[in-house]
């Protein structure tokens, strides 16, 4: 299962295939019993993530009110479950400021930890109900998919998503760093994210060149992944604040997950101006001319590799009409949409 469209592949068919497919792993993470829970919570929601990116780049070809609900659907299950992974993922971070710096003072560590361990046992009392809301809500979501809702999506829909979640995902890196907070920090995270499997799936257009933009949004997203770790600990740690921790123990670990959010920040900015320096309508011209040209390129090497002499002279010429045209020009894509 790859989350790829495919050369030959109509667009529709490769949205219905990849979304399908993205629902069945999400589902058997889900209903799995062998796997560590906090790992197929973790697969499962990166599978939803997946899905909703895959959702917004199809937007322009399907309805809004269909787009909407839809992603609030997605969205809801990936609320579901991310109480369980945020639990988690809190201990690992504090696990690492204990590494970086040392024990915390006044065993406050300590005193964290028994907070996400009772927080823990609520949260498996009520974790296989969760997970069968889930898989409900996931069998619903397949009806987009596997429905007539995306059979009209075509590689000019795809086009103009790219070009509306990149210029998104500019604007979230400059509001980020113009007025910065852990709110538009995380905004920023998810546009990336975003582009990062906006890339993936249109990966096959120019496999050297799209996959080193997928790297970079990928790279980029486990820094600023990192950060809003740290966010997500520091607003636990402060809604104990005079309860079960010391103001001044809370203030202290506050100290240290800004030290390490200004490291993340400092790192994550000339890689965001990197892959973002190009104009929306730059690239959605360039990466439309990657896979229409590869697209044209896989049906002529295919026809090639027929036999010459087998062909008949009327083969030859469903063998030549294979190669897809190149479509209407930037100027007249963009035309058309305004």
């Amino acid at each position: 299962m790859t989350y790829r469209f495919k050369l030959q592949e109509p667009i529709a068919d490769g949205v219905r295939r990849i979304g399908l497919e993205q629902i069945d792993i999400a589902a058997a993470k889900l209903a799995g019993k062998k796997d560590d829970p906090a790992v197929a919570i973790h697969d499962a929601r990166r599978c939803l993530k997946r899905l909703r990116a895959l959702l917004r780049l199809v937007r322009p070809g399907v309805a809004e009110t269909t787009y909407r609900r839809e992603t609030d659907r997605l969205v809801g299950i990936g609320r579901m479950l991310a109480g369980a992974r945020d639990l988690h993922v809190m201990q690992q971070t504090l696990g690492k400021l204990e590494t970086r710096f040392g024990p915390l003072p006044n065993g406050a560590a300590a005193q964290v930890r028994k907070l996400l361990a009772q927080g823990r046992i609520g949260r498996r009392r009520a974790g296989e109900d969760t997970k069968r809301q889930a898989l409900s809500r996931l069998e619903q979501a397949s009806r987009l998919f596997g429905g007539r809702a995306v059979g009209a999506i075509t590689l000019e829909h795809i086009a103009e998503g790219l070009e509306d979640t990149y210029r998104k995902a500019r604007k979230a890196f400059r509001h980020a760093y113009e007025k910065p907070s852990d709110e538009a920090f995380h905004a920023w995270r998810k546009k990336v994210q975003q582009h990062w499997r906006h890339m993936s799936l249109l990966s096959r257009g120019w496999p050297e060149a799209m996959s080193a933009r997928a790297s970079e949004a990928k790279e980029l997203s486990r820094l600023l992944g990192e950060d809003h770790d740290f966010a997500v600990l520091l607003a636990f740690v402060s809604e104990q604040a005079g309860k079960h921790l010391e103001v001044g123990d809370v203030e202290a670990l506050a100290k240290l997950c800004r030290t390490c959010q200004d490291e993340l920040r400092a790192q994550a900015r000339p890689r965001g101006e990197r892959l973002f320096a190009e104009r929306p309508q730059d690239l959605e011209e360039r990466v439309h001319l990657y896979w229409t040209n590869a697209a044209c390129l896989a049906a002529l090497a295919r026809a090639e590799a027929v036999p010459k002499a087998a062909e008949t002279p009327a083969e030859r010429e469903r063998s030549t009409a294979a190669a897809p045209a190149l479509g209407a020009s930037p100027a007249v894509r963009r035309s058309r949409r305004r």
